[in-house]
């Protein structure tokens, strides 16, 4: 029981020194919307709190159609997130958050408005290529969400979300005397 209890200490002070956040990480986000249509991107931007924790803030802008139906889409999101290390540049992160969607639909001279809001927890695993003298994330999450939105009537609905994420890490400026 003693050794147990030794070993454990030891990789936890392990796992703590080796886990670092970011200051500043910048990049793209591919994920999938709810019919897993792959075609959502949106800029990522992750900024450190400490070593450990972070912010992870979305933003994606997107426009298309056809003859007489075209759309408009605005989405935003904030998650909160706890960094820990599995093994050299390997971690993984959970956390919560929200997120904000905004459509316009212009279909037959009809324009409509769509909006909904979600809020669920995230878990991921990324590797840091800083390791390597590469300043790059590479990660992949899940966030399941309920969505509320006037759409579906008042009643919550259930979501999954998926996403790939390739960011570019900032060195932090020495700081001067």
């Amino acid at each position: 029981m003693k050794q147990s209890l030794i070993i454990t200490s030891i990789l936890f002070c392990v796992n703590i020194s080796f886990s670092q956040v970011h200051k500043h990480a910048l990049g793209l986000r591919f994920r999938t919307s709810p019919h897993l249509n792959i075609r959502n991107t949106e800029l990522s931007y992750q900024l450190g709190l400490n070593q450990k924790n972070r912010l992870e803030i979305g933003l994606n802008y997107k426009q298309g159609g056809y003859d007489s139906f075209k759309y408009r889409y605005l989405s935003s999101s904030i998650y909160y997130q706890h960094v820990m290390n599995i093994r050299g540049g390997l971690n993984w992160y959970v956390g919560a958050g929200v997120k904000y969607d905004l459509a316009r639909f212009l279909d037959n001279n009809t324009l409509q408005f769509h909006h909904q809001f979600s809020a669920g927890p995230t878990i991921g695993l990324e590797y840091d290529f800083n390791q390597k003298n590469v300043p790059l994330l590479l990660s992949l999450d899940y966030r399941p969400s309920l969505v509320y939105s006037p759409s579906y009537q008042g009643s919550p609905q259930f979501q999954n979300q998926f996403g790939l994420s390739l960011r570019y890490t900032f060195k932090d400026k020495p700081k001067s005397n």
